[in-house]
């Protein structure tokens, strides 16, 4: 029972990556990245190619973090700032197509098969408390998302920047009134989620392997995880992503994998229906 939970908790683990990824640029330009996910798994297979050359894992970090923040940076300039601030959210349609072409470049690289990515700790299996074992890839990577998501939440929360975030995401005139500059804080704020995205790549990937198609999975259960745990909370994305990964571990091992989207989704239409700002989020009233 106990792996079972560990299981759960580390593919949660990944959906609340991507949701707090989500979180991210919607604070500053109220746009989901939905290219996020992608960028994920494009790290991935970048992962796997710098270690084939015998690079050491700061390194490979480093260039992870660099080539995901350019990455970002063309996104911003091809996908967001062209069409920014209309007010029809075209944004959503720009950043799938960056997930397309991202994901077209990855079948062209023969990336259509999955591989396998090093995990830069031991590779030991740890004996667990009544039986099982666990790698301690999944251990890091459920640490990893503890750490992400409460360090999103403390810079929302707790920092000059990030209030600044949350007061564009509020008013956006207010905010110009009292100095915020939302294009420079959003322009940040996509390469910082891209430099972030390609960086989480070393930790998911030794659960996941490098699949080209994870990325479109990702996206969807990123967003069903943001919508339940509440737009802009990043500690709901978090709560939500490993209760999403727990319900669908134990479906898998009392039921059937069948059932697996079954569950999550029929979770994801019942808290749309009795709590559409989601489970951690709030009603606030706004004077018109």
């Amino acid at each position: 029972m106990l792996v079972t939970l560990i299981s759960g908790l580390s593919l949660g683990s990944i959906y609340s990556l991507v949701a707090v990824g989500y979180n991210l640029t919607m604070l500053t330009s109220l746009v989901a990245n939905f290219a996020y996910a992608a960028f994920i798994v494009t790290g991935m297979y970048l992962t796997v190619f710098l270690y084939s050359l015998g690079l050491n894992f700061g390194l490979i970090f480093a260039i992870l973090i660099a080539v995901g923040a350019i990455v970002a940076l063309i996104e911003y300039l091809v996908a967001i700032r062209p069409i920014q601030g209309r007010g029809d959210h075209a944004e959503l349609v720009t950043t799938v197509g960056i997930t397309t072409v991202l994901q077209g470049l990855l079948y062209l690289g023969t990336a259509s098969d999955a591989q396998a990515v090093p995990f830069f700790g031991s590779n030991s299996m740890i004996d667990m408390f009544g039986g099982g074992r666990t790698s301690p890839a999944e251990l890091t990577l459920i640490a990893v998302a503890v750490v992400v998501a409460l360090g999103a939440h403390f810079w929302a929360t707790r920092t000059r920047t990030g209030l600044a975030a949350l007061s564009q995401s509020e008013d956006r005139d207010a905010a110009l009134i009292l100095g915020v500059h939302p294009a420079r804080m959003s322009f940040i704020m996509f390469v910082f989620s891209g430099a972030l995205g390609f960086a989480l790549a070393p930790f998911v990937g030794p659960v996941t392997f490098a699949i080209v198609s994870v990325a479109s999975v990702l996206a969807i259960k990123g967003f069903v995880v943001l919508a339940i745990g509440g737009l802009g909370n990043q500690l709901g994305a978090l709560m939500a992503g490993l209760a999403l990964g727990i319900v669908e571990a134990l479906v898998v091992r009392y039921a059937d994998v069948a059932y697996q989207n079954i569950a999550v989704f029929g979770i994801f239409i019942a808290v749309l229906l009795f709590r559409p700002q989601g489970l951690f989020g709030v009603i606030r009233e706004r004077a018109v």
